[in-house]
């Protein structure tokens, strides 16, 4: 039991499906995400599957959705009953893994800006982690700038097993941003291998075409 007042630093809400972002992308990124059938693909993060038995307990468990995909539902089950102070939503999702930087990195802004509309928003007891395309330290800057300024935000979320070590030089601009607005670094356990292993060298089937060489005819002897 969580003593009354304490502080949960470790809250997972989930999307409830792609579409939810939707309203929340930029209009060149909803177009991307549609012409691409994306919406229809939840993008759950493989470490963290909603089916398995481990990550949710059993009376938590929805009749439909995904667990911690409603925040009334959050509410009866955590908040109301075990009264925390305060609640860190962490959303632990695909688009943080990505391989195309800029997809990656629309797709966590637009997390980010669901997470205010539909959660923070909506109970004052709840903060955030800012949610960043860890392959792109540049980009996840830039995130942490444009959030950095609600307080709601408390701290910037990064995944324990990512392409390159947390500790390499490339990573420094995210910790230089965080730095600067006063804000941990929470790590939380994932990993990024499922999206390494699917990466290809041409580009994304769906953005690339990928044409077999005409064969040769045999000479003629």
């Amino acid at each position: 039991m969580i003593p009354a007042g304490a502080i949960d630093c470790d809250l997972h809400p989930a999307l409830p499906d792609t579409r939810a972002l939707l309203p929340h992308l930029e209009p060149y990124w909803r177009e991307h995400v549609l012409r691409r059938g994306m919406e229809r693909d939840n993008l759950e993060a493989s470490a963290f599957p909603p089916t398995a038995p481990i990550n949710v307990r059993p009376d938590w468990r929805p009749e439909t959705g995904l667990p911690g995909s409603s925040l009334p539902e959050m509410q009866m089950h955590l908040l109301d009953r075990l009264q925390p102070r305060e609640a860190i939503c962490n959303v632990i999702h695909g688009a943080q893994m990505m391989m195309s930087e800029d997809l990656s990195a629309a797709l966590c802004r637009a997390i980010n800006n669901w997470l205010v509309a539909e959660w923070l928003d909506r109970d004052s007891r709840l903060r955030a982690s800012i949610v960043v395309p860890v392959h792109s330290p540049e980009l996840a800057a830039e995130e942490i700038e444009r959030r950095a300024t609600d307080p709601r935000f408390v701290q910037v979320l990064l995944l324990a097993m990512t392409e390159m070590p947390l500790g390499r030089r490339m990573m420094w601009p995210i910790y230089r941003a965080a730095e600067k607005h006063g804000l941990p670094i929470g790590i939380h356990a994932g990993s990024a291998a499922s999206a390494i292993r699917r990466a290809r060298a041409a580009g994304d089937p769906s953005t690339s075409k990928i044409t077999s060489p005409t064969p040769r005819a045999s000479p003629r002897r």
